[in-house]
C-alpha cells in the first residue's frame, strides 16, 4: 500500500498554482485534540493511494506486444489544494512504474469555479508525468458540465493526446495497439460507431470511455478491453458484499469497481482518485491502475491452457 506524502513543489511561472501558504494541507486548521484520531483516519482513507497491479486481458492481444506495461488514473476532482497535492503523489507513484503508456478518463473537476481555479495546477501536475509513449484522455460528465473545451486545452498544452469519439493507432515496442477513445455517455456526446470507424479488423484495441455502461453500446464493435471511472468504486464497499449504492450503473453493482468480464471481453472500472459531494471513502481508497497487458486466456495456444490464466489483481501493500 503505497500512502500519499501530500506535498506540493510551487512553481513561481505557473500562476494558477497554488502557493505554498494556499495549499491546504500545510495551513488548514487543526481539529480539537479529542478529534484528531479520527481525523487521522478519516484523512488516509481518502488520501491513502494504492497502486493495484492488474493482468489486463485483452482480447487480440498480439505476441509483439507482450511485456506493454499501462497505467490509469480517473476521477481527480481537483475541487481544493489537497486534491492537486493527491494528484502530484500519484503521478511520482506512476513514474515509478516507468509505464509505456497512461490513460486518463474523465471528470478532472466537478464545477466550472473549481475547474478554472486549479486548471493551471492540472496542467503542471500532468505535465511531470514520463510515459515512454504517450499519455491519453477522455472526457467525463463532470468536465462537460464544466466547459470540457477549455479542460482539453489544457490538456493538449501538457502534452496530452484528447481522443473525442475517436482513435489513435501507435507503435509500442515492437507492436502496434489502437487506443479508441469514446466520449461521456451521460452527457450524450458518447458515438461508439464514430469511435471505431478507423478501427481495422484484427486491431489490437484499448478502449477508454469513462461511463462503464459505456460497454452496452459497443460490444458488437468487439473492443479488446475497456477501461473506466465514473463509480469512485461504489464510495463504501461493506467486505463480502460490495457497494450498498444503487441505480449508478446498468450493468450491475459488480462492475463499480476492478476488473469483471463482460461477455467477450473484460471492462476494468478505476476506483478514482478524488472525492465528490461526500468527501469520504470506506474501503475504497483512491487507485492507481497498473495494467501488464496480456492475452485473453479463450486465445492463448492450447499448450498453455493446461494450467488455465485468470485474470489477476494483485494489491500493492
Amino acid at each position: 500500500m503505497a500512502i500519499a506524502d501530500l506535498r506540493v513543489a510551487v512553481s513561481s511561472r505557473e500562476p494558477l498554482v497554488p502557493t505554498r501558504r494556499q495549499v491546504g494541507v500545510r495551513t488548514r486548521k487543526k481539529p480539537p485534540l479529542v478529534l484528531r484520531p479520527l481525523h487521522g483516519i478519516w484523512r488516509r482513507t481518502i488520501d491513502g493511494i494504492e497502486v493495484a497491479r492488474v493482468a489486463l486481458p485483452v482480447r487480440g492481444f498480439p505476441p509483439t506486444l507482450k511485456g506493454t506495461v499501462a497505467c490509469q488514473i480517473s476521477d481527480l476532482h481537483l475541487d481544493r489544494d489537497e486534491d492537486v497535492a493527491r494528484l502530484e503523489r500519484a503521478v511520482g507513484l506512476i513514474n515509478r512504474e516507468a509505464p509505456d503508456l497512461v490513460f486518463l478518463t474523465g471528470d478532472y473537476f466537478s464545477r466550472p469555479e473549481t475547474m478554472r481555479r486549479y486548471v493551471g495546477a492540472m496542467r503542471r501536475v500532468l505535465g511531470a508525468l514520463k510515459p515512454r509513449v504517450g499519455v491519453m484522455a477522455v472526457a467525463g460528465n463532470h468536465d462537460h458540465w464544466c466547459s470540457f473545451d477549455r479542460v482539453a486545452e489544457a490538456l493538449r498544452r501538457t502534452g496530452v493526446e484528447v481522443l473525442s469519439n475517436e482513435s489513435r493507432r501507435i507503435a509500442v515496442g515492437g507492436g502496434e495497439l489502437v487506443v479508441v477513445g469514446v466520449d461521456d455517455l451521460w452527457s450524450r456526446r458518447a458515438e461508439p460507431a464514430r469511435a471505431f470507424r478507423d478501427v481495422r479488423h484484427g486491431d489490437c484495441t484499448i478502449v477508454l470511455a469513462h461511463n462503464p455502461d459505456t460497454a452496452l453500446y459497443l460490444r458488437h464493435l468487439k473492443p479488446g478491453v475497456m477501461l473506466s471511472g465514473h463509480t469512485h468504486g461504489g464510495v463504501v464497499r461493506i467486505p463480502l458484499y460490495g457497494s450498498p449504492i444503487q441505480a449508478v450503473l446498468r450493468l450491475g453493482r459488480k462492475f463499480y469497481a476492478g476488473l469483471n468480464r463482460y461477455g467477450d471481453f473484460y471492462i476494468y472500472t478505476n476506483r478514482g482518485l478524488g472525492t465528490f459531494w461526500v468527501r469520504v471513502r470506506l474501503n475504497c481508497r483512491p487507485e492507481i491502475s497498473c495494467f501488464s497487458l496480456t492475452p485473453l486466456a479463450s486465445e492463448l495456444p492450447r499448450s498453455l491452457l493446461k494450467h488455465p490464466r485468470r485474470a489477476r489483481v494483485v494489491r500493492q501493500r
